[in-house]
Parts: C-alpha cells; structure tokens; sequence
C-alpha cells in the first residue's frame, strides 16, 4: 500500500495473475498468519497513544525552524512546557505537543474513512481543546500552527539494516503487504519487521520500508532490474517474467494489510458490472538513500 511519492512511485500496472494455489499452500499461508505479533487475542478496548503536530517543516534550515518554534511554544504559558517535543529528520522535522492515551470505539455510522461497526480512535476532550488552543495561537496577524492535527505517536524505527528497503540493490521490487496499527496491532513497525524475518527464514529476499510520511510499513520481496517491465506485441506495459513468477507463489500473489487479504469495489471493464476485487501486489521503485536525503 505504498502510495505514489516522488521518491518511492507505485507503478500499478494490469498484469496477469495465476493463482497456482495447492492445498500445501494454502495450509503454510495459514500457518504463517497464525502468528502473535499481528495481535489478534487483544481487547478491542485497548487504547493507543496519540499526540499533537504542531508543525512540519522542510528546506535547508528546517532542524532550527523546527527548534525555534518548539521553543515559542515552550514559552506559552497554558502548555506544559515539558510535553513539547521534536523530531528531526535528514528532509523534515516536526514539532509536538503532548501524549494523549485515547480509546478505540466501535464507529456508530458510516464515513468516507471507515463504516459503522468499524473500530476508530476517539477523540478525548483534553486533545481536542489543546488542539483548538494551539491553533489559535498568534504571532501578530500570523497563526503559525494552524496546520496542528491529532496523529498516532510516532513509533521509532526498528530492524536491521539490511534489512532496510533502502539498503536493497535493484530497480524495482515486488510490494507483498503492509502494516499499520489498529485496535488490535499497536506497533506496525515491529510487524513489519517481523514479517520480513518470517519470510527470510524461509528463503525469500525480503525487505521492510517504514514510511517516513505516513504511519504505515512496507514488506517487499526481491529485486529487479529494468527489464522487471516489458512490452507485448500490442505495446502494453506489463510485469516480466521474473515478477509474475514471483507473483504465483500464493503468499505473494495479494498485498496483504496486517496478514489479511482486502478487497475492494470496482466496475469491469468489460461487463459493466461491479465486482469484489483483492489488492494484488505490485512493483514499487526501490527508494535510495541519496533521493530520500534530498539536496
């Protein structure tokens, strides 16, 4: 589920599929997603920890911006000056405000993000009127975090190095799944990292990337050159063979959310009709240091 970025592009592209499932198959697919670290026995009750981003901000000075506002906001009188805190990164740094421990609650309608029944995150009254109060803070006509939104507390980054999409040689890889966390999954990082780990006892070249703009990570399965794309006869972009092969083997045929299969709704094209189709997996360029570094 890697979006498209600059620097990481999907390149979701028709291509064709086969399942080639045997029964043995389907009993290690089982097997595999049996596994604790995806967190099923926890109480759809838990809680998780959120807090306040004041600000991001990127450009050549962006560590002193970010320095500077964290001690404007230190300043304010209301806030609890301990409870501000930054995160620097090499392309963006952000300024935050608090941690609040919110509760998941079954959602009572249906939204754009999530259906009635579902379990979402609840909005205590203490994030929510800190959020209204730094929002509204001015420096003369300027309101400097406006921008503020409630987000999930960023989880430090965990696995080895070479493990590290960023680390892995190629063009392109196959992206076979991707975590994040729920009701029932509160560190997708160590997921993700131990879903790689699984795969690699196994036999498989697999990689994990941790999103450094949304709170989501990646698993990824080998890595390819240029001629992971090809043309037919027709001048049609599609996977070579060396990514459909891939493609067959049952675990790597769908892009799993935290071990699960999902599906969507979408017309075909041919019959008009709408129909239940699975995430397959697809090929993602494969991001470098020097790109994510930026200048």
């Amino acid at each position: 589920m890697i979006k498209a970025t600059q620097v990481f592009s999907v390149l979701v592209l028709a291509a064709s599929l086969l399942c080639g499932c045997s029964t043995a198959e389907r009993e290690e697919w089982n097997r595999a997603w049996s596994k604790p670290w995806f967190g099923r026995s926890s109480a759809p009750s838990d809680t998780e920890e959120w807090t306040i981003e004041c600000n991001a901000y990127e450009g050549p000075h962006h560590q002193a911006m970010a320095d500077r506002m964290a001690t404007l906001l230190k300043r304010v009188g209301s806030l609890h000056s301990d409870q501000v805190w930054v995160e620097k990164g090499k392309k963006r740094s952000r300024v935050f405000y608090g941690v609040y421990r919110l509760r998941y609650v079954e959602a009572q309608t249906d939204q754009a993000d999530h259906l009635k029944g579902d379990l979402i995150i609840q909005l205590s009254d203490q994030i929510k009127h800190d959020l209204e109060f730094i929002r509204r803070l001015a420096i003369g006509q300027e309101h400097p975090f406006f921008s503020a939104r409630p987000i999930r507390k960023p989880i430090p980054d965990v696995g080895p190095a070479k493990w590290n999409l960023q680390n892995a040689t190629g063009v392109y890889t196959l992206n076979v799944g991707v975590t994040y966390n729920t009701a029932t999954l509160h560190n997708y990082k160590e997921a993700a990292v131990e879903w790689v780990r699984d795969l690699r006892a196994r036999g498989y070249d697999a990689y994990y990337y941790h999103d450094p703009d949304k709170p989501q990570s990646s698993i990824c399965v080998g890595t390819f050159g240029d001629d992971a794309l090809v043309r037919d006869a027709r001048g049609r972009t599609g996977y070579g063979p060396a990514v459909k092969a891939l493609q067959r083997k049952a675990r790597f045929k769908f892009n799993m959310e935290n071990g699960h299969v999902v599906y969507k709704i979408a017309k075909n094209s041919k019959t008009g009709r709408k129909e239940r189709i699975p995430n397959y997996s697809f090929l993602v360029r494969i991001p470098s240091r020097r790109e994510l570094a930026g200048p």
